[in-house]
Parts: structure tokens; sequence; C-alpha cells
């Protein structure tokens, strides 16, 4: 740390600090497991027995209950006994069994015939019942090494163990040199392993406890409290009380995630001049269920001084929107299509302290075939979601080729695109630039699905935001949280409009559900002029929070189905943007700044172009903005609309300025094509070199015919260069290199002056102007992703999935457009 501290400070640099030993933050250095174990995690866990049909005392031997029920299949695990023996019983509670997996909410409190010998002796009424032992431990959940995020001292530590010890060491740098701190992915673990079903009831999953939870809980149910806790693990027959204590359990546990571990956080950075960032597990709904995640995305982000999400290891995929993949996990991919970025992005917007600003760790664990070309592609993805700071995943000082969740950018020299990942990273501090310090232009709000999740089933919220982005409409997603408490969040209801933090919103969608908390009745009941639209069904009911349930106001409110969403928000005049034709994949995002308006516009598809018009209510005229050379140049418009052709995966920034006439006059590949009359085929004839990561010439031949070098080296990555020269009778006018296949990198240069690169397809380049009459020379150099040099050295001890790597190089047609 001396180190890099000292060299950051050479080069007017700022450090971010990981605070943890190692991932995931919770660790707390150590603390817990050397100095503290009376800190450790604390559970609720219920063993059962079932008792059918009893007409006399029955004994139950509790002692055995205060530990899981064990199968054959779990001899030879791992189990720490000794800390098994202070696991100690909170009550005994008989439910009546219902039918199919679920149970009456008629319950008996047997805990006072729990004897001192541990053995409970009763009668029940007639009928079958489950008996509950809630009790408890500190083992057999997850990591025990780790903090209670529920727990005021427990989570502390993580303070003295990280923060305050760099404190301590580096405090003349705080609000220097070091910026702030990075937390990454801190979560309940009450669970080993990954999964993304860890929501109440799940099967022997043990629920994260502690004082002050229990103090919540018993505050709202008082002397019932204890009856109502088999509740937390058994499935409700009348669907009453039970999602009710689900509700509360989870309302409680992530504000207390928030009042024991991110908020002391965020004030500890405050006061020692340092920022706080971060980001939860948000994969799979996970942002609002416990296990890896953290119960509520907004809550847990509380205080962070930026929005955080991260998009990693194959979480999303570029022309595969909402197809399951296998990845680290089964992958939900319209989740982090169409939901993940906005979720982001929406905190960064919506509450103040977040300044408009929202990271996204992205790139990591994506496998070593992942290169400038499909980074582009995620970026230009995240940037069209509003994401506007970066961080990248991974450079890495180990030895190559590093194991550890590639791509690595530098790879010790052996990536041969890392000169044109520093080329995708200055276009994306442009771009950040372009979408930061303003605000986000919204047409409609959706309601964040967490408080919908917790107690019952509910339409996750992706579906709706998919809709949204189909069609071209703006949104940003709202927590429960920010309607409750609008002041707060510099927001308030006015002409029908709901305004939070400066932007605006014609109405909000709420996803269908079993159950929304009473909270949205009331505010949908105290605002009659702001449109709130249930989607496809009105929920059963409402649940008790801080306002009581209104059957008869919701009743009352409005139902759109989801497919007609887009229309009925046209009819209400809240789809700001038109395109045409029609054109689903087409992603928009509009941002107002002091000097104008801008709009990124994405296509997304992998195979459609989107040749058509876009109007946009802009107030003065549009250029495109060109990031990689920095640059605007003047677009050409009819009747109003914005005339676009975006081929597949092509993005373009479009800025309000008063100068757009005096510009040069963008062209789109297409507009250049329809200008060229004549083709000279460059198919045959080059001269190929391939030289490795040293510059050093490893095979050097002439080609009839262009073919993958993959062909002839299928274990090698490096750099290629290609090299013919050719004819022409005259200097052309306009002039268009096109290559059909390239992976990844096409970097063209003509009669020795640069013409430029291109990352991802279209692999066209502009020569006009470079051209000569007589004989030219042409070379292009092609980098290849590390991805085939891997098969020359041992797999990884662990792989998430299994890539499948396609070829290298410049191959298939090649040609000259002129005119």
């Amino acid at each position: 740390m001396d180190i890099v501290l000292d060299e950051a400070k050479k080069r007017g640099m700022k450090v971010w600090i990981l605070d943890d030993k190692h991932f995931p933050t919770g660790y707390a250095n150590g603390l817990v497991e050397q100095k503290y174990p009376e800190r450790k995690k604390r559970y609720l866990a219920s063993t059962t027995a079932d008792v059918f049909g009893a007409e006399h005392i029955v004994t139950l031997n509790v002692n055995r209950m205060l530990k899981p029920t064990i199968g054959f299949w779990d001899i030879g695990k791992p189990v720490n006994y000794a800390e098994r023996m202070n696991n100690r019983l909170f009550a005994l509670v008989a439910v009546r069994h219902g039918e199919s997996g679920t149970f009456l909410e008629e319950t008996i409190d047997l805990t006072d015939k729990v004897g001192e010998d541990g053995f409970a002796n009763f009668t029940l009424p007639e009928g079958q019942w489950r008996v509950h032992a809630p009790y408890f431990p500190r083992t057999d959940g997850g990591n025990e090494a780790y903090i209670n995020m529920i727990d005021s001292v427990s989570a502390h530590t993580q303070i003295e163990g990280v923060y305050e010890a760099h404190y301590a060491r580096y405090g003349d740098e705080f609000g220097k040199t070091i910026a702030g701190f990075f937390s990454d992915e801190p979560q309940f673990g009450n669970i080993d392993g990954v999964c993304y079903d860890s929501k109440l009831g799940k099967y022997k999953m043990q629920l994260p406890w502690s004082d002050e939870l229990e103090e919540m809980l018993r505050e709202r149910y008082g002397a019932q409290f204890t009856k109502w806790l088999p509740f937390l693990f058994a499935e409700s027959a009348e669907h009453k009380l039970g999602p009710q204590m689900r509700f509360d359990y989870m309302d409680c546990v992530s504000k207390l995630y928030a009042k024991c571990f991110s908020r002391p956080i965020g004030e500890w950075c405050k006061a020692h001049g340092v920022e706080y960032i971060g980001h939860v597990v948000e994969d799979n709904s996970l942002h609002s269920r416990l296990g890896l995640g953290a119960t509520h995305w907004f809550r847990a982000m509380e205080g962070q001084d930026m929005a955080g999400i991260d998009v990693i290891g194959g979480q999303y995929y570029y022309g595969a929107p909402t197809q399951q993949r296998l990845a680290m996990s089964p992958i939900d991919g319209e989740f982090f299509h169409y939901s993940l970025g906005r979720l982001g992005s929406s905190g960064g917007h919506l509450d103040p302290k977040k300044k408009g600003r929202t990271l996204c760790e992205l790139f990591g664990a994506y496998g070593w075939s992942f290169g400038v070309r499909e980074e582009k592609h995620l970026l230009d993805h995240l940037l069209s979601r509003g994401v506007n700071y970066l961080v990248p995943h991974a450079f890495s000082m180990a030895e190559y080729p590093d194991e550890d969740c590639p791509p690595h950018f530098y790879a010790r020299g052996h990536n041969p695109e890392y000169p044109y990942f520093a080329e995708l990273m200055f276009y994306a501090n442009r771009m950040c630039d372009q979408l930061n310090g303003g605000t986000h232009v919204a047409s409609v709000a959706v309601l964040y699905d967490a408080e919908l999740d917790w107690p019952g089933d509910r339409m996750p919220m992706q579906k709706v935001c998919r809709a949204l982005t189909e069609a071209q409409i703006s949104f940003d997603i709202v927590p429960m949280d920010m309607l409750r408490d609008l002041p707060t969040y510099k927001g308030g209801v006015k002409d029908g409009k709901l305004t939070i933090n400066g932007v605006e919103f014609g109405a909000l969608l709420v996803p269908a559900s079993d159950y929304v908390p009473a909270s949205l009745v009331a505010f949908a009941k105290a605002n009659p002029d702001f449109p709130v639209l249930f989607t496809d069904a009105l929920p059963k009911a409402a649940l008790r929070d801080n306002a009581e349930p209104d059957d008869q106001a919701l009743s009352a409110m409005r139902v759109v189905a989801l497919d007609a969403i887009p229309a009925k928000l046209g009819e209400m005049g809240l789809r700001q943007v038109q395109v045409s034709p029609a054109f689903s994949e087409l992603s928009v995002y509009s941002y107002a700044k002091p000097e104008g308006m801008r709009y990124f516009l994405v296509n997304e598809s992998a195979k459609e172009r989107f040749d058509g018009t876009a109007v946009l209510p802009a107030q003065k005229p549009l250029a495109c903005y060109d990031a990689f050379k920095d640059c605007y140049e003047a677009l050409v418009t009819e009747n109003g609309a914005v005339r676009l052709s975006l081929e597949p995966g092509e993005s373009c920034l479009l800025a309000e300025r008063e100068d757009a006439a005096a510009l040069p006059v963008h062209r789109w590949e297409k507009e250049i094509l329809e200008a060229c009359d004549k083709t000279l085929d460059l198919s045959e004839g080059w001269n190929r070199k391939c030289l490795d990561y040293k510059g050093k010439t490893v095979r050097e031949d002439a080609l009839a015919a262009l073919k993958p070098v993959s062909d002839d080296l299928p274990t090698w990555s490096g750099t290629i260069r290609y090299e013919r020269e050719f004819t022409l009778d005259a200097v052309p006018e306009t002039a268009l290199l096109q290559a059909e296949h390239v992976y990844d990198v096409m970097h063209v240069s003509v009669n020795g002056k640069d013409a430029g690169f291109r990352l991802t397809p279209p692999y066209a380049l502009e020569l006009s102007g470079l051209l000569q009459k007589g004989s030219n020379t042409l070379i292009v150099e092609v980098a290849t992703t590390p991805a085939r040099d891997q098969f020359n050295y041992p797999g990884p001890p662990f792989d998430f999935t299994i890539e499948a790597v396609e070829p290298t190089g410049m191959f298939g047609g090649v040609a000259l457009r002129y005119r």
C-alpha cells in the first residue's frame, strides 16, 4: 500500500481501497475470527416435529431440536460441534397442518412446556400439527468468520478492522491521495452456496437475527410475536398473518442493514474526508433477498456516496437479451438486460446524496475471449441505462496467465488488445463526461419490487422495464421509501406529476403482485391526479406498514395490461421519443445538461440494422458526437425527425448545439456506400505476418485468399499484420474500406498514414483523403484476444462456463468502395 500511494502521488492520481482483506466485504480483516468471537453472526433456525392425531400426552426431546436434522448425505461434512453446544431455544410453537404443504394460522405456544431437562410434555387438540422449535445458533449457516450485518456492535467491527486501521497509518492522505473505500458485495451470507431462491420459507434456511431485530418485531407484534414466528419458515394457508409476518421481518432486517452497516460506514467516511462506494449482489432478484443478497437494494446503498452495481461473468450478453445463460450460475438475461442498469442509475438520479453518480464494476470473469469488441457492447449498454462511473475489472499484477476472473487487460504484456483497451477507456471517459452533471429525463416511474417480493409472488419488475425499454419510454425505478418520505428526496406531487430530486414522472407503474404495502395505496389515494397503474391485476391485499390497509381504496385502483403499457402511456402523452419504423432493440437514454440535451441511442440487435428516423423532444439543433475522435458533426433532419442508420451494435450520442449548422455533416455508413459507384475487390493477394506479444515474427506468408489465422495456428494469440498494394486510376472523392470478418480489432494505415481503427463491427473505415493516384499501400493490423493462447496452459482450478473460442484474424471479403 505504501508503494501504491507513493506512485499515485507522483502521478496526481487518487486511490480507492477495497474495504476488506478479501472478497466479500464483511470479514473485517479477520477481527471476528481472531479477536471478537462473540460478534459472530447470529441466526434464527427452526427444527420441526410432526404430531398427527395425538389424543394423549406426547414427549419431544427439545435438546435434539436445537440443531439441524441430518440426512445420511450429511455424514462427514464439517460441523462445529463446540459451537452447537451454545445453541439456545427461543420458543416451542405448534402450527396446525393445512393441505398441500401449507399451515393454518392457528398456533399454540408450548414454550412453557419445556422442562429444565430439555424435554417437553404436552397434549395437542385433535388433528395434525407441526411443532416448531425456533432456536439461536451461530453455526450451520454461512461463513462464521463474518460480521453480523444487523448487529450494531458486530457491524462496527468492519470499521475497526479496516477503516480505522487505514486511517491510523494513512490519515494524512485521506481526502487527498485516498479518495475513499469500496465495498464489494457485502451480504447476509446466512446460507452457504449460490442460490437465488433465498426467500423466507426456503427449506432449512437459517435467518439473520440480532437483539435489535427482536426488539423491532416485538414492538410490532407484542405478545403475539412468538406465536407468529413459525410463519417465517412455514407457508400460511390463509395468507393473512403469514405474509404480514414475512413482510415485517424483511422490512426490519433491511432497515437494520442500513442502520448498523451501510449508514455508519458512510458517516465515518464523511467525518474523515473520504467517500464510500461499492455494490451488493443484485443478480436474479437477489437484491431483494437473503443469502448472497442484502434484502433491499436502495436501503443497502443508503450510506454510500454513489449508487453501485456490477455486471460481470456473462450477466449481460450482447444479442441475447432474454435468453437464460449458464455462466457463474444460471443467468436471467431479462433481469440483467432490462432492469439492472436502470436500478443502479435510478439510485444515482433520485437520492440527492449520490449527486447523479452511478458506478458499475464491469468486464470481470467473462473469460479470456471477452475482448474490446464485446467490452464496447457492454459499455454502451450500461451508458444507455445511465451508468456514468466505471470500475474496470481487472488489472492483475500476478504472473500471466492469472486464473482469477479474466480477462486481464494488460496481462503482463500478453494481451494483444491492450493498446485498444486504452482507446476504449478514452471513449468511456468522454462518454461518462457527456452523461454527468445533469438530470435524467424520464417519463414514468416503476415501483421497486422488493416489498412486493418479500411476502408472496410478484411479477418481476424487469417485465415492466422491458415493455418500457422496447418502446423507448424512459423511466426510473422508485422505491416505496421515497414515496413515503418525498421531502427528504426533494420530491413532491403537483399538477399530476411526481418529482423526485429534479426528475419528473407522469405515472407510476406497479408490477403485479400478491401483496403491496398499505402506504402505496395511501399514496395513490392522497394523490388522485397522479396516475398509479397496476400491471395486469390488482393485488390480493395490502399489508400494514406505516399505513393501515384500505381495501376499498385498493379495489378502486387502475389496472393496465403489461402488453398495453406502451399504448396506454402514448394516450397519456408520456412517450417522449418516437422512432419509425418500430424497433424494439433500440435503446434510448435522455439526459439534460445545462448546455443542452443529450440522447444516447444504441442498436442492441446483433443482426438487424436500424434504418429510420427518431423524433426527439429537442429544442435546439442536434449534432452527433464521436467519442473516439472527440468531435461533433451535424445531423440531417427530415420534418423535425433525425435520420438514423445504426448498424447492429452501433451507438451514437446526439447533443443539442447552437452551432450545429456550422459543423461538418455526419454521414452514416449507408450514406457513404450509396455515394460509391465503384468496387475494388481486395480479398486476395495479402502478405501476412504474425507477431507475438514482444513483436517477434512467428509466421510470415503470402495468401492467395484470406482465411482465419487459427486454421494454421489454433493455439496462438497475438497481432497479425496484413499488407498489400493496389492501384487506382484517379484519386477518389469518397472511399470506404470494408472487411467482412475481423477478430477482434482492425487498425488501418494507408500510404504510411494512420486511417484509424474499429473495435466493433461493422469493420469499415473511411479512407477519403488518404488515397492517391497510382500505387497505394494498405496495412491492416488485427489484434486477437488472449483466448487461444490459454490452450497452452493448464486449465484453472475452477471455471464458471466453457468458452466457445472464435477464429482469429481477418478473413472473408475485403473491398474498397469508392467514387
